[in-house]
């Protein structure tokens, strides 16, 4: 049996596969809505300065990058599917809890990064008041770029 051949999920990632973890504080901030409509050019006037509302792909911004407990199997990731789903708009200001826990954790041999995993983890959003807000979903394809097929 080869390396490549060779499971890299152990028992111990597959046992994270629904453990919800730690609660985030996070909080809806003016400056990251006013930054990511400039990015985009969005000018739509239900999320301009003084509407106390934020646009709602601010939610990329709330993640803040990999959360401490994701599976972590190989060194390099690239962000490969992501979904968005709300149940109401931000308001800028709001703070918010978010719970993440990874859903699946597949592989995949061959192509142009070599042995990948596919991870797949998700993020519940709530107010205050307990009520959902928000979520995201990511699959991260984890890959090692030492091993990575070479276009030059």
């Amino acid at each position: 049996m080869t390396e490549e051949d060779q499971s890299l999920i152990t028992d111990e990632h597959r046992a994270m596969i629904g453990r919800r973890g730690q609660p985030k504080s996070v909080t809806v901030k003016e400056e990251d809505a006013r930054r990511m409509r400039d990015v985009i050019g969005d000018t739509d006037p239900r999320w301009a300065d003084g509407t106390g509302m934020a646009p709602p792909y601010v939610l990329a911004m709330l993640g803040g990058g990999r959360a401490p407990d994701m599976v972590r199997i190989l060194p390099g990731g690239l962000l490969t599917q992501q979904e968005w789903k709300f149940t109401r708009a931000f308001r800028i200001g709001e703070e918010l809890t978010g719970y993440s826990q990874t859903f699946d954790i597949r592989e995949r041999l061959g192509g142009r990064y070599g042995h990948s995993v596919l991870v797949t983890t998700g993020t519940d959003y709530y107010d205050a008041e307990g009520n959902h807000v928000a979520s995201a979903m990511m699959t991260i394809t984890q890959f090692d770029p030492k091993r990575a097929e070479r276009n030059e």
